[in-house]
């Protein structure tokens, strides 16, 4: 091989090289969850795709803290061709922490983003926390956020503490959660026996 060809060589070597860097450092969009769009398809369960429903669904996900989120449905219905939210029906829901915290939601509907793994929790939602029990028409998730929304005929019960309001907001990283009424309306908190 003559001095020429090696330089020629080097020379689409080095241009490759210099365009690999900078696509991946420009244009190369990095996804902060590993498991993002992970939906685990079972022969055991045959799962059956009809048009846009599809029956026993589970998607899993996994942030940059550790926390991870699983949630399942007896039967999802993507809301339109073009959408990421899935209409999904009797909906059961985990959270891991990464504190080893396990965090449990139940609903008879939920709409699930495919994208960012937010939900919408409705008709009929539980949330069970360590000793905390919420029931409430609405519960919210914003995954990313590390964040809970319930709101809707929020009923909270603990160990020996019911409580009655409008909405509260839980963050998981800091465990901080806000409980508030939406109008001039006080905080109902009825005492246990």
């Amino acid at each position: 091989m003559n001095s020429k060809s090696l330089i020629q060589i080097s020379l689409i070597l080095l241009i490759i090289t210099i365009c690999g860097a900078l696509y991946f450092k420009y244009l190369y969009k990095k996804t902060s969850f590993t498991n993002q769009k992970q939906i685990a398809i079972s022969e055991k369960t045959k799962k059956e795709v009809l048009g846009n429903v599809i029956k026993d669904i589970e998607y899993k996900s996994e942030d940059e803290q550790g926390n991870s989120y699983v949630i399942r449905s007896k039967k999802g219905e993507f809301i339109d061709k073009d959408s990421n939210l899935i209409f999904m029906t009797n909906v059961t829901a985990v959270m891991k922490l990464k504190d080893k915290t396990i965090i449990k939601l139940s609903s008879l509907n939920a709409n699930y983003n495919i994208l960012d793994n937010n939900t919408n929790f409705f008709n009929n939602v539980g949330l069970n926390y360590l000793n905390h029990n919420i029931t409430a028409d609405n519960i919210d998730i914003f995954f990313r956020d590390s964040k809970v929304e319930a709101y809707n005929n929020l009923v909270y019960r603990n160990l020996d503490l019911n409580l009655v309001a409008d909405k509260v907001e839980i963050n998981l990283i800091t465990k901080n959660s806000k409980v508030f009424m939406l109008n001039d309306e006080k905080i109902k908190i009825f005492k246990s026996n």
